[in-house]
């Protein structure tokens, strides 16, 4: 089974570091654009296989942190191109049972998230990185299922909310990815603080989430 895990492990890399550059090529390129939607479906497939890896190699090592911030990462990109599905919403369109499956059980495993984290605080104190970070990471996962979730209750009043949920669901993933990539290499280098190797990309790129978002509604829907 090490073998196996082994093996699994460089294809998480892998899937990895092409998770990141096609992610970049779709952050960057023209939305519509022909090398937007192919960049972006790598991307959702190599997103797929790093989360199949991820939970085979994390059950087996025992990795909490592994396992867990794999589903806030993948559900936020499955999210974000089922909004191209779910456009109509707002004239009453219906959700798959995979969209509410998705959204209902990302919720628990932040759940647990921030259970750990609770863990940790008792163990390490509230401050200290694990608790911290588990704490962080959870609630946002909590957040993200709560925004995609909602809409599915509760009819959206806005034509175009696909539109931003698919752009904030991509490039949350896409953090989350980073993220990941990150600790990897730190780990293994000890570039920077543990610490501020988990936190760097949230950091980064929530506000940088939030301008984007902000700037397109105002550049095309108001």
């Amino acid at each position: 089974m090490e073998q196996l895990t082994k093996q699994l492990l460089i294809i998480h890399i892998a899937a990895g570091f092409v998770s990141l550059v096609t992610g970049l090529i779709s952050i960057i390129s023209s939305k519509g654009a022909k090398i937007h939607k192919k960049s972006g479906k790598i991307y959702f497939y190599s997103m797929t296989l790093v989360f199949v890896t991820a939970i085979i190699i994390a059950s087996y090592r025992f990795n909490r942190f592994l396992f867990l911030i794999a589903f806030l990462s993948y559900y936020s990109v499955f999210a974000g191109v089922r909004k191209l599905k779910l456009k109509n919403l707002h004239k009453n369109q219906k959700p798959k049972w995979y969209d509410w499956t998705a959204g209902v059980i990302n919720g628990f495993a932040n759940l647990f998230f921030i259970g750990l984290g609770i863990f940790y605080s008792i163990k390490n104190g509230f401050f200290s990185g694990g608790a911290l970070l588990s704490v962080g990471f959870g609630m946002g996962g909590l957040l993200i299922s709560y925004v995609n979730l909602k809409p599915f209750i509760i009819k959206p009043n806005k034509s175009y909310h696909w539109y931003l949920s698919h752009i904030g669901n991509m490039l949350g993933g896409y953090i989350a990815t980073s993220t990941a990539f990150l600790v990897t290499i730190n780990g293994k280098f000890e570039i920077m603080d543990p610490f501020l190797g988990f936190a760097l990309p949230s950091i980064i790129g929530v506000p940088l989430l939030v301008y984007w978002m902000r700037k397109t509604e105002k550049k095309y829907f108001i």
